[in-house]
Protein backbone atom coordinates (compact mmCIF):
# COMPACT_ATOMS: atom_id res chain seq x y z
CA UNK A 1 0.00 0.00 0.00
CA UNK A 2 1.34 3.74 -0.41
CA UNK A 3 1.33 5.89 2.19
CA UNK A 4 -0.20 9.18 0.92
CA UNK A 5 -3.81 7.99 1.14
CA UNK A 6 -4.44 7.19 4.62
CA UNK A 7 -1.88 10.46 5.51
CA UNK A 8 -4.20 12.63 3.30
CA UNK A 9 -6.93 11.47 5.39
CA UNK A 10 -5.37 12.10 8.44
CA UNK A 11 -4.77 15.67 6.96
CA UNK A 12 -8.68 15.71 6.51
CA UNK A 13 -8.95 14.60 9.98
CA UNK A 14 -10.82 11.39 8.87
CA UNK A 15 -9.21 9.14 11.35
CA UNK A 16 -11.71 5.58 11.57
CA UNK A 17 -11.49 6.05 7.17
CA UNK A 18 -7.85 6.21 7.86
CA UNK A 19 -7.12 3.05 9.97
CA UNK A 20 -9.77 1.61 7.80
CA UNK A 21 -7.86 2.17 4.86
CA UNK A 22 -4.30 0.92 6.89
CA UNK A 23 -6.34 -1.93 8.21
CA UNK A 24 -7.07 -3.74 5.12
CA UNK A 25 -3.29 -4.63 4.65
CA UNK A 26 -2.14 -4.72 8.36
CA UNK A 27 -4.09 -5.65 11.15
CA UNK A 28 -1.12 -4.87 13.33
CA UNK A 29 -1.46 -0.89 12.74
CA UNK A 30 -1.06 0.16 16.81
CA UNK A 31 1.61 -2.63 17.19
CA UNK A 32 3.86 -1.85 13.33
CA UNK A 33 2.77 2.10 14.16
CA UNK A 34 5.65 1.94 17.73
CA UNK A 35 8.20 -0.87 16.72
CA UNK A 36 8.03 -0.63 12.57
CA UNK A 37 11.38 0.97 11.85
CA UNK A 38 10.30 2.80 9.15
CA UNK A 39 11.98 2.09 6.23
CA UNK A 40 9.61 4.23 3.97
CA UNK A 41 10.61 7.29 6.07
CA UNK A 42 14.30 6.96 3.87
CA UNK A 43 12.31 7.55 0.52
CA UNK A 44 10.60 9.91 1.29
CA UNK A 45 10.49 13.36 -0.92
CA UNK A 46 10.06 15.78 2.09
CA UNK A 47 13.43 14.79 3.49
CA UNK A 48 14.42 17.19 0.63
CA UNK A 49 12.55 19.96 1.60
CA UNK A 50 13.57 19.57 5.68
CA UNK A 51 13.06 16.04 7.34
CA UNK A 52 11.03 13.11 6.69
CA UNK A 53 7.23 12.60 7.23
CA UNK A 54 6.73 10.74 10.70
CA UNK A 55 4.55 7.99 8.98
CA UNK A 56 5.18 5.42 11.79
CA UNK A 57 3.64 7.87 14.01
CA UNK A 58 0.74 9.21 12.47
CA UNK A 59 0.13 5.11 11.55
CA UNK A 60 0.69 4.96 15.41
CA UNK A 61 -1.82 7.82 16.23
CA UNK A 62 -4.76 6.35 13.96
CA UNK A 63 -5.02 2.68 15.87
CA UNK A 64 -4.24 4.58 19.16
CA UNK A 65 -7.40 7.29 18.36
CA UNK A 66 -9.92 4.84 17.85
CA UNK A 67 -8.21 3.39 20.88
CA UNK A 68 -8.79 6.15 22.63
CA UNK A 69 -12.27 7.07 21.67
CA UNK A 70 -14.23 4.46 20.45
CA UNK A 71 -12.84 0.78 20.97
CA UNK A 72 -14.88 -1.56 19.36
CA UNK A 73 -15.00 -5.18 17.98
CA UNK A 74 -15.48 -6.46 14.41
CA UNK A 75 -18.33 -8.45 13.46
CA UNK A 76 -17.70 -12.29 12.89
CA UNK A 77 -16.76 -13.20 9.40
CA UNK A 78 -18.70 -15.53 7.67
CA UNK A 79 -17.34 -18.89 6.69
CA UNK A 80 -17.62 -19.07 3.21
CA UNK A 81 -15.07 -21.54 2.39
CA UNK A 82 -14.82 -24.98 3.34
CA UNK A 83 -11.20 -25.53 4.05
CA UNK A 84 -9.93 -24.22 7.09
CA UNK A 85 -5.87 -23.58 7.79
CA UNK A 86 -3.78 -24.44 10.50
CA UNK A 87 -1.15 -21.41 11.66
CA UNK A 88 2.04 -22.40 13.76
CA UNK A 89 3.01 -19.79 15.79
CA UNK A 90 0.83 -16.51 16.69
CA UNK A 91 3.72 -13.62 16.13
CA UNK A 92 3.11 -10.56 13.34
CA UNK A 93 3.37 -13.49 10.75
CA UNK A 94 0.84 -15.73 12.18
CA UNK A 95 -1.38 -13.36 13.55
CA UNK A 96 -1.46 -11.26 10.21
CA UNK A 97 -1.48 -14.68 7.96
CA UNK A 98 -4.45 -15.33 10.25
CA UNK A 99 -6.28 -11.76 9.58
CA UNK A 100 -5.90 -12.12 5.87
CA UNK A 101 -6.74 -15.78 6.02
CA UNK A 102 -10.23 -15.54 7.87
CA UNK A 103 -11.43 -12.31 6.17
CA UNK A 104 -11.36 -14.72 2.66
CA UNK A 105 -13.48 -17.67 4.24
CA UNK A 106 -11.43 -19.68 5.50
CA UNK A 107 -11.82 -21.25 8.75
CA UNK A 108 -8.58 -20.27 11.00
CA UNK A 109 -7.13 -21.68 14.01
CA UNK A 110 -3.48 -20.47 15.91
CA UNK A 111 -1.47 -22.94 17.59
CA UNK A 112 0.69 -21.39 19.94
CA UNK A 113 3.53 -22.82 22.17
CA UNK A 114 3.75 -20.73 24.88
CA UNK A 115 0.54 -19.96 26.94
CA UNK A 116 0.17 -16.06 25.89
CA UNK A 117 -0.97 -15.19 21.75
CA UNK A 118 1.65 -12.79 20.29
CA UNK A 119 4.90 -14.10 19.69
CA UNK A 120 8.05 -12.16 20.33
CA UNK A 121 5.54 -8.86 20.56
CA UNK A 122 5.16 -10.08 23.94
CA UNK A 123 7.88 -11.97 25.07
CA UNK A 124 10.50 -10.09 23.41
CA UNK A 125 9.66 -6.42 23.25
CA UNK A 126 9.35 -4.96 26.88
CA UNK A 127 6.22 -2.89 27.55
CA UNK A 128 7.94 0.25 27.80
CA UNK A 129 8.34 -0.35 23.83
CA UNK A 130 4.92 -2.02 23.41
CA UNK A 131 2.03 -1.61 25.88
CA UNK A 132 0.60 -4.80 26.28
CA UNK A 133 -2.84 -3.38 26.23
CA UNK A 134 -1.80 -2.30 22.56
CA UNK A 135 -0.99 -5.60 21.54
CA UNK A 136 -4.13 -6.94 23.76
CA UNK A 137 -6.32 -5.24 21.85
CA UNK A 138 -5.25 -6.18 17.99
CA UNK A 139 -5.34 -9.60 19.17
CA UNK A 140 -9.03 -9.38 20.43
CA UNK A 141 -9.89 -7.76 16.88
CA UNK A 142 -8.73 -10.41 15.20
CA UNK A 143 -9.86 -13.20 17.56
CA UNK A 144 -13.31 -11.22 17.36
CA UNK A 145 -13.64 -12.20 13.73
CA UNK A 146 -13.36 -16.25 14.36
CA UNK A 147 -9.88 -16.87 14.50
CA UNK A 148 -9.47 -19.64 17.04
CA UNK A 149 -6.40 -18.99 19.19
CA UNK A 150 -5.01 -22.50 21.32
CA UNK A 151 -1.92 -21.76 23.38
CA UNK A 152 0.12 -23.69 24.95
CA UNK A 153 -0.53 -26.68 21.93
CA UNK A 154 2.80 -27.21 20.40
CA UNK A 155 2.67 -28.84 16.48
CA UNK A 156 4.77 -31.54 16.08
CA UNK A 157 4.76 -32.37 20.05
CA UNK A 158 1.10 -32.27 21.43
CA UNK A 159 -0.48 -32.89 17.62
CA UNK A 160 1.04 -33.97 14.92
CA UNK A 161 1.43 -32.17 11.49
CA UNK A 162 -0.48 -35.66 10.07
CA UNK A 163 -3.19 -35.02 12.49
CA UNK A 164 -3.60 -31.60 11.39
CA UNK A 165 -4.37 -32.85 8.05
CA UNK A 166 -6.72 -35.70 8.83
CA UNK A 167 -8.59 -33.02 11.16
CA UNK A 168 -9.53 -30.88 8.03
CA UNK A 169 -7.06 -28.47 7.59
CA UNK A 170 -5.92 -28.37 4.34
CA UNK A 171 -3.10 -26.30 4.44
CA UNK A 172 -0.47 -25.33 7.76
CA UNK A 173 1.74 -21.94 7.69
CA UNK A 174 4.77 -22.30 10.05
CA UNK A 175 5.70 -18.74 11.78
CA UNK A 176 7.51 -19.91 15.12
CA UNK A 177 9.47 -17.23 14.76
CA UNK A 178 13.61 -17.39 15.80
CA UNK A 179 13.59 -18.44 19.24
CA UNK A 180 16.93 -20.13 19.88
CA UNK A 181 20.02 -17.42 20.46
CA UNK A 182 23.67 -18.37 18.64
CA UNK A 183 26.84 -19.20 20.86
CA UNK A 184 29.58 -16.57 21.37
CA UNK A 185 32.05 -19.50 20.90
CA UNK A 186 34.58 -17.15 23.14
CA UNK A 187 35.86 -19.26 26.37
CA UNK A 188 33.50 -19.36 29.70
CA UNK A 189 30.22 -19.40 27.88
CA UNK A 190 29.03 -22.29 29.47
CA UNK A 191 31.06 -22.36 32.67
CA UNK A 192 29.73 -19.61 34.89
CA UNK A 193 26.29 -18.82 36.38
CA UNK A 194 25.27 -15.59 35.77
CA UNK A 195 25.57 -16.29 32.00
CA UNK A 196 22.16 -15.78 29.86
CA UNK A 197 20.79 -15.39 26.36
CA UNK A 198 18.68 -11.86 25.76
CA UNK A 199 15.82 -13.89 24.83
CA UNK A 200 15.33 -15.84 28.18
CA UNK A 201 16.13 -13.10 29.97
CA UNK A 202 13.55 -10.69 27.95
CA UNK A 203 10.81 -13.34 27.84
CA UNK A 204 11.59 -13.79 31.74
CA UNK A 205 10.63 -10.42 32.83
CA UNK A 206 7.79 -9.97 30.09
CA UNK A 207 6.21 -12.84 31.45
CA UNK A 208 6.44 -10.98 35.00
CA UNK A 209 9.49 -12.23 36.50
CA UNK A 210 10.36 -8.92 37.92
CA UNK A 211 13.99 -10.05 39.43
CA UNK A 212 17.47 -8.36 38.76
CA UNK A 213 20.12 -10.46 37.13
CA UNK A 214 22.60 -8.91 38.87
CA UNK A 215 23.95 -5.25 39.36
CA UNK A 216 26.52 -4.95 36.68
CA UNK A 217 25.29 -6.04 33.95
CA UNK A 218 27.10 -6.40 30.18
CA UNK A 219 25.15 -7.43 27.27
CA UNK A 220 27.09 -8.20 24.17
CA UNK A 221 25.52 -7.09 20.68
CA UNK A 222 24.18 -4.11 18.96
CA UNK A 223 20.23 -4.97 17.60
CA UNK A 224 17.15 -3.62 19.16
CA UNK A 225 17.43 -7.23 21.20
CA UNK A 226 20.23 -5.59 23.05
CA UNK A 227 18.97 -2.15 23.20
CA UNK A 228 15.69 -3.73 24.86
CA UNK A 229 17.94 -5.97 27.26
CA UNK A 230 20.11 -2.93 28.63
CA UNK A 231 17.03 -0.87 29.26
CA UNK A 232 14.90 -3.58 30.58
CA UNK A 233 18.13 -4.42 33.22
CA UNK A 234 17.96 -0.29 34.12
CA UNK A 235 14.26 -0.42 35.04
CA UNK A 236 14.76 -3.83 37.05
CA UNK A 237 17.41 -1.27 39.25
CA UNK A 238 20.27 -2.34 37.86
CA UNK A 239 23.34 0.18 38.91
CA UNK A 240 25.35 -0.48 36.20
CA UNK A 241 25.11 -1.37 32.62
CA UNK A 242 26.83 -1.49 29.64
CA UNK A 243 26.91 -2.88 26.55
CA UNK A 244 29.64 -3.91 24.18
CA UNK A 245 29.55 -3.84 20.38
CA UNK A 246 31.73 -4.36 17.80
CA UNK A 247 31.25 -1.74 15.21
CA UNK A 248 30.88 2.20 15.66
CA UNK A 249 27.54 3.40 15.98
CA UNK A 250 26.99 3.72 12.39
CA UNK A 251 26.92 0.09 11.72
CA UNK A 252 24.44 0.04 14.93
CA UNK A 253 21.45 -2.15 13.56
CA UNK A 254 18.88 -1.12 16.31
CA UNK A 255 16.46 1.72 15.87
CA UNK A 256 19.19 4.57 16.06
CA UNK A 257 16.19 6.35 18.36
CA UNK A 258 16.24 3.42 20.54
CA UNK A 259 19.69 3.39 21.09
CA UNK A 260 19.36 7.32 22.03
CA UNK A 261 16.92 6.64 24.20
CA UNK A 262 19.36 4.01 25.82
CA UNK A 263 22.12 6.33 26.63
CA UNK A 264 19.82 9.31 27.51
CA UNK A 265 18.31 6.44 30.21
CA UNK A 266 22.05 5.44 31.51
CA UNK A 267 23.51 2.81 29.19
CA UNK A 268 26.71 2.94 28.53
CA UNK A 269 28.59 1.84 25.37
CA UNK A 270 31.81 0.92 24.21
CA UNK A 271 31.95 0.93 20.32
CA UNK A 272 33.81 -1.13 18.33
CA UNK A 273 35.02 -4.04 21.12
CA UNK A 274 34.87 -7.61 21.05
CA UNK A 275 34.99 -10.21 23.90
CA UNK A 276 37.45 -12.62 23.76
CA UNK A 277 36.50 -14.42 27.37
CA UNK A 278 34.11 -14.72 29.84
CA UNK A 279 35.73 -14.66 33.56
CA UNK A 280 34.61 -16.34 36.68
CA UNK A 281 35.25 -16.60 39.95
CA UNK A 282 33.84 -19.35 42.85
CA UNK A 283 31.48 -20.60 39.99
CA UNK A 284 30.11 -17.18 39.05
CA UNK A 285 30.72 -14.67 36.20
CA UNK A 286 32.98 -12.04 37.49
CA UNK A 287 33.65 -10.03 34.36
CA UNK A 288 34.28 -10.02 30.76
CA UNK A 289 37.65 -9.79 28.43
CA UNK A 290 37.46 -7.57 25.46
CA UNK A 291 39.52 -6.25 22.58
CA UNK A 292 39.39 -3.05 20.86
CA UNK A 293 38.90 -3.37 16.64
CA UNK A 294 39.24 -0.91 13.96
CA UNK A 295 37.07 -1.10 10.76
CA UNK A 296 38.11 -2.92 7.66
CA UNK A 297 36.71 -3.74 4.53
CA UNK A 298 32.90 -4.51 4.01
CA UNK A 299 31.78 -7.56 4.78
CA UNK A 300 28.76 -9.95 3.18
CA UNK A 301 26.25 -7.73 4.89
CA UNK A 302 27.89 -4.51 3.61
CA UNK A 303 29.13 -2.99 6.94
CA UNK A 304 33.21 -2.40 7.03
CA UNK A 305 34.41 -5.89 9.00
CA UNK A 306 35.52 -5.44 12.50
CA UNK A 307 39.27 -6.36 13.26
CA UNK A 308 41.08 -6.65 16.44
CA UNK A 309 44.15 -4.35 17.43
CA UNK A 310 46.38 -6.20 19.17
CA UNK A 311 47.54 -5.23 22.55
CA UNK A 312 44.14 -3.34 23.46
CA UNK A 313 42.58 -5.83 25.55
CA UNK A 314 40.39 -4.59 28.40
CA UNK A 315 38.17 -5.63 30.68
CA UNK A 316 34.28 -5.17 31.37
CA UNK A 317 33.55 -5.94 34.90
CA UNK A 318 29.67 -7.90 35.52
CA UNK A 319 28.30 -10.25 37.44
CA UNK A 320 25.53 -10.98 34.82
CA UNK A 321 26.41 -10.92 31.00
CA UNK A 322 23.80 -10.95 28.61
CA UNK A 323 24.20 -11.84 25.00
CA UNK A 324 22.27 -10.45 22.10
CA UNK A 325 23.94 -11.22 18.59
CA UNK A 326 21.67 -13.18 16.89
CA UNK A 327 18.62 -15.97 16.89
CA UNK A 328 17.84 -18.84 14.65
CA UNK A 329 14.88 -20.93 14.85
CA UNK A 330 14.10 -23.36 17.24
CA UNK A 331 13.18 -26.25 15.59
CA UNK A 332 13.02 -28.92 18.84
CA UNK A 333 9.57 -29.57 18.51
CA UNK A 334 9.97 -31.05 14.49
CA UNK A 335 9.70 -34.73 15.18
CA UNK A 336 12.17 -37.13 14.07
CA UNK A 337 12.74 -38.09 10.52
CA UNK A 338 10.26 -35.02 9.97
CA UNK A 339 11.66 -34.39 6.41
CA UNK A 340 11.75 -30.57 5.80
CA UNK A 341 14.15 -29.39 3.84
CA UNK A 342 16.09 -26.95 6.67
CA UNK A 343 18.94 -24.27 5.58
CA UNK A 344 22.46 -23.92 6.99
CA UNK A 345 21.01 -20.94 9.02
CA UNK A 346 18.48 -23.58 10.81
CA UNK A 347 15.27 -21.81 8.77
CA UNK A 348 13.06 -23.56 7.03
CA UNK A 349 13.94 -23.70 3.02
CA UNK A 350 11.04 -22.27 1.14
CA UNK A 351 10.38 -21.21 -1.95
CA UNK A 352 10.97 -17.96 -2.32
CA UNK A 353 7.81 -16.67 -4.53
CA UNK A 354 5.33 -19.00 -2.84
CA UNK A 355 6.89 -19.59 0.27
CA UNK A 356 5.73 -23.19 0.31
CA UNK A 357 8.38 -25.81 2.16
CA UNK A 358 9.32 -29.23 0.04
CA UNK A 359 6.17 -30.53 2.15
CA UNK A 360 3.01 -30.17 -0.02
CA UNK A 361 0.30 -27.85 1.80
CA UNK A 362 3.06 -26.75 4.04
CA UNK A 363 4.16 -23.24 3.78
CA UNK A 364 6.39 -20.86 6.62
CA UNK A 365 7.46 -17.61 6.71
CA UNK A 366 8.54 -14.62 8.65
CA UNK A 367 11.47 -15.17 11.25
CA UNK A 368 11.62 -19.25 10.71
CA UNK A 369 12.55 -18.50 7.11
CA UNK A 370 14.25 -15.11 7.21
CA UNK A 371 15.53 -15.22 10.64
CA UNK A 372 15.56 -12.53 12.88
CA UNK A 373 14.12 -9.58 11.19
CA UNK A 374 11.69 -6.67 11.62
CA UNK A 375 8.06 -6.80 12.44
CA UNK A 376 6.99 -5.20 9.32
CA UNK A 377 8.66 -7.56 7.13
CA UNK A 378 7.52 -10.53 9.54
CA UNK A 379 3.53 -8.72 8.50
CA UNK A 380 4.68 -8.62 5.04
CA UNK A 381 5.44 -12.14 4.99
CA UNK A 382 2.28 -12.98 6.88
CA UNK A 383 0.32 -11.18 3.91
CA UNK A 384 2.06 -13.06 1.15
CA UNK A 385 1.84 -16.41 2.49
CA UNK A 386 -2.21 -16.17 3.07
CA UNK A 387 -2.36 -15.08 -0.55
CA UNK A 388 -0.11 -18.19 -1.48
CA UNK A 389 -2.36 -20.21 0.78
CA UNK A 390 -5.63 -19.16 -0.63
CA UNK A 391 -4.86 -19.64 -4.43
CA UNK A 392 -3.31 -23.30 -3.26
CA UNK A 393 -6.88 -24.25 -1.60
CA UNK A 394 -8.57 -22.67 -4.77
CA UNK A 395 -5.82 -24.75 -7.38
CA UNK A 396 -4.80 -21.62 -8.70
CA UNK A 397 -1.10 -21.09 -10.05
CA UNK A 398 0.56 -20.20 -7.04
CA UNK A 399 1.72 -16.60 -8.14
CA UNK A 400 2.11 -13.60 -5.66
CA UNK A 401 0.67 -10.43 -6.73
CA UNK A 402 3.08 -7.58 -6.60
CA UNK A 403 1.28 -4.05 -6.09
CA UNK A 404 1.30 -2.57 -9.39
CA UNK A 405 4.41 -0.75 -10.08
CA UNK A 406 3.59 2.81 -10.09
CA UNK A 407 7.31 5.07 -9.48
CA UNK A 408 7.43 7.73 -6.70
CA UNK A 409 6.91 11.33 -7.69
CA UNK A 410 10.09 12.78 -7.92
CA UNK A 411 10.00 16.38 -7.80
CA UNK A 412 12.50 18.73 -9.40
CA UNK A 413 14.90 20.85 -7.35
CA UNK A 414 13.05 23.73 -8.29
CA UNK A 415 10.14 22.55 -6.24
CA UNK A 416 11.27 21.68 -3.61
CA UNK A 417 13.06 24.75 -3.51
CA UNK A 418 10.03 26.54 -3.61
CA UNK A 419 8.47 24.51 -0.58
CA UNK A 420 7.85 26.08 2.63
CA UNK A 421 9.44 24.95 5.21
CA UNK A 422 7.56 23.12 8.32
CA UNK A 423 9.91 20.95 11.04
CA UNK A 424 8.52 17.40 11.76
CA UNK A 425 6.56 17.05 14.40
CA UNK A 426 8.10 16.28 17.53
CA UNK A 427 6.56 13.17 19.63
CA UNK A 428 6.71 14.06 23.34
CA UNK A 429 8.17 11.64 25.24
CA UNK A 430 8.43 10.30 29.33
CA UNK A 431 10.55 12.44 31.20
CA UNK A 432 13.78 10.54 32.49
CA UNK A 433 13.05 10.24 36.16
CA UNK A 434 9.50 8.92 35.61
CA UNK A 435 11.07 5.85 34.03
CA UNK A 436 12.62 4.88 36.99
CA UNK A 437 11.71 1.39 38.04
CA UNK A 438 8.47 1.00 35.69
CA UNK A 439 7.93 0.32 32.56
CA UNK A 440 5.62 2.84 31.58
CA UNK A 441 5.49 3.64 27.72
CA UNK A 442 8.75 6.19 26.92
CA UNK A 443 6.82 7.94 23.60
CA UNK A 444 3.85 9.17 24.02
CA UNK A 445 2.34 9.78 20.84
CA UNK A 446 1.05 12.80 18.63
CA UNK A 447 -1.37 14.69 20.05
CA UNK A 448 -4.62 15.25 17.40
CA UNK A 449 -3.42 18.73 16.31
CA UNK A 450 0.11 17.59 15.84
CA UNK A 451 -0.67 14.72 13.89
CA UNK A 452 -3.02 16.46 11.83
CA UNK A 453 -0.11 19.38 11.00
CA UNK A 454 2.09 16.59 10.28
CA UNK A 455 0.19 14.96 7.68
CA UNK A 456 -0.11 18.26 6.11
CA UNK A 457 3.69 18.15 5.46
CA UNK A 458 3.15 15.71 3.11
CA UNK A 459 3.96 16.33 -0.85
CA UNK A 460 1.96 13.20 -2.45
CA UNK A 461 4.97 11.46 -3.33
CA UNK A 462 3.23 7.99 -3.62
CA UNK A 463 5.75 6.65 -1.28
CA UNK A 464 5.40 3.01 -1.41
CA UNK A 465 4.80 0.87 1.95
CA UNK A 466 5.58 -2.73 2.14
CA UNK A 467 2.96 -3.85 5.11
Amino acid sequence: MRAHGYIALIAQRKFKEALALVRRENPLTGISGRVCHHPCEEACERRRVDEPLAIAYLKRFIADYELKTNPEMPAPVEKTREEQVAIVGSGPAGLTAAYHLITKGYGVTIFEALPVVGGMLVTGIPPNRLPRNIIQYEVARIKALGVEMRTNTTVGRDITFDDLFKEGYGAIFLAVGAYDSRKLGIPGEDEFEGFLDCLTFLQRVNLGDRSKPGEKICIIGGGNAAIDSARTALRLGCENVTIVYRRSRREMPANPSEIEEAEVEGVKIHYLASPLRILGKNGHVVGMECIRNKLGEPDASGRRRPMPVEGTEFTVDADAIIPAISQHPDLSFLPEGHGFAITRWTTFEVDPQTLQTNKKGIFAGGDAVTGPATVIEAIAAGKKAAEMIDRYLRGLELKFREEESRPSMKLTDEEIQAIEKKPRQRLPKLPLEKRVGNFDEVELGFSEEAAVAEAKRCLRCWTLIRA
